[in-house]
């Protein structure tokens, strides 16, 4: 006798956009999940919406890892973003998660309609914003608690200076790290994302890089690079410098062993006479 059993394990990468395709509309998501985004020249923004001046996509340039990255309302008045489409990789990174990122902020105006944040990562879920031109602090929004923003320490570098920053929660600490190294954390047990992605008005949004996703407003001027995103694990800090230092990509993280054994046991279970 044969015992069959459906076993689904979701990769815990759920997205991984490398940057390097040099060319094109499109940065493709090596994670497996076809989370590919879509390079726009944004042309209206705020709620009303207003006009804006974008022109040109987010252009290609050389990168820090591999051989490419994408720059950001390059040019005065010229935003851009990418978008990505709603997808269950992106919209539930369950308990644990991780974010890693080479940034270079090239401007703190955060744009039209601005909130005061350069937006970063955006969607109805979740959001990295860092402080922009009076706003000497990093954030990530929002918990599903009354806190709508969580301070995730003070901002970094020098205008046009690449540096690496992850963003992780063990479900116990948020913690960001900056160049391979930790530098913020705060004791935050079991605290899940907000969950709004399904909600009315909420449920055709898209996820961002570049500005917040609804309305359109707090544009990144600057470029990005390597932008990872993990669902159901969190970096730890040998992995976090590894990134950083080059001797790991994201597509190196191995699975956490939960998954691991989960996909072993499904396997031994199929096989069992």
């Amino acid at each position: 006798m044969v015992c069959l059993m459906a076993v689904t394990v979701q990769a815990s990468l759920r997205a991984y956009w490398t940057f390097d395709e040099g060319s094109g509309s499109y940065a493709f998501d090596s994670s497996g999940n076809d989370n590919h985004g879509l390079l726009v020249a944004d042309t209206e923004h705020g709620d009303s919406a207003a006009p804006l001046t974008g022109t040109t996509q987010p252009n290609w340039i050389a990168g820090v890892r591999g051989t490419g990255a994408l720059e950001f309302c390059a040019g005065e008045n010229n935003y851009n973003s990418v978008w990505v489409a709603k997808s269950d990789s992106l919209k539930d990174l369950m308990g644990y998660w991780s974010f890693s990122l080479w940034l270079r902020e090239d401007n703190k105006d955060a744009g039209p309609s601005g909130g005061g944040y350069d937006r970063v990562i955006s969607c109805p879920n979740y959001e990295i914003e860092l402080g922009a031109a009076g706003w000497n602090y990093d954030y990530f929004w929002p918990y599903n608690t009354s806190s709508m923003q969580t301070d995730i320490g003070a901002n970094y570098g020098t205008l046009g200076q690449w540096y690496h920053m992850a963003v992780t929660y063990d479900g116990q600490y948020l913690r960001k790290y900056l160049n391979g190294g930790e530098v913020y954390s705060s004791y935050i047990p079991g605290v899940g994302l907000h969950n709004s992605w399904d909600d009315s008005g909420w449920a055709d949004a898209v996820f961002k890089l570049g500005c917040q996703t609804w309305p359109n407003k707090d544009w990144f001027e600057g470029a990005m690079d390597d932008v990872a995103i993990w669902g159901d694990q969190y970096l730890t800090a040998d992995q976090v410098l590894g990134l950083y230092e080059g001797t790991l990509t994201p597509m190196d993280i191995p699975e956490p062993a939960s998954l691991a054994l989960l996909a072993l046991g499904g396997l031994l279970l199929r096989k069992k006479n």
